[in-house]
């Protein structure tokens, strides 16, 4: 595939950003992060990014997820975030959409 083939391939409209915390034990657990990755594969299956992070909620350092995924359509993510939110045990998480212009380089 050509260089203008590929960056064609990853033209979208939308940037999608998720901070996810941890379950309040503070860190992040391997099975905590499956089920993460899980909810993200069946939602963004195309691509998506996973950072691990720390955050600060209500003055209390935490491990967080910062899940990112670019995307050529609007979607609508309140029942499948509030699935995850449910299984996580939070109580609640946070989401930012935006319209996304980016190049690849």
């Amino acid at each position: 595939m050509n260089e203008e083939g590929r960056v064609k391939e990853y033209k979208a409209r939308y940037k999608v950003g998720i901070y996810i915390g941890s379950n309040n034990d503070s860190k992040i657990s391997e099975t905590y992060l499956k089920k993460v990755r899980r909810w993200a594969n069946e939602t963004f299956p195309d691509r998506y990014t996973i950072v691990k992070g720390e955050g600060y909620y209500n003055g209390i350092t935490e491990d967080s997820i910062l899940l990112y995924a670019f995307l050529n359509y609007d979607i609508a993510l309140k029942h499948r975030l509030e699935r995850l939110k449910q299984e996580l045990k939070q109580k609640s998480i946070l989401v930012v959409k935006s319209p996304a212009e980016f190049e690849v380089v």
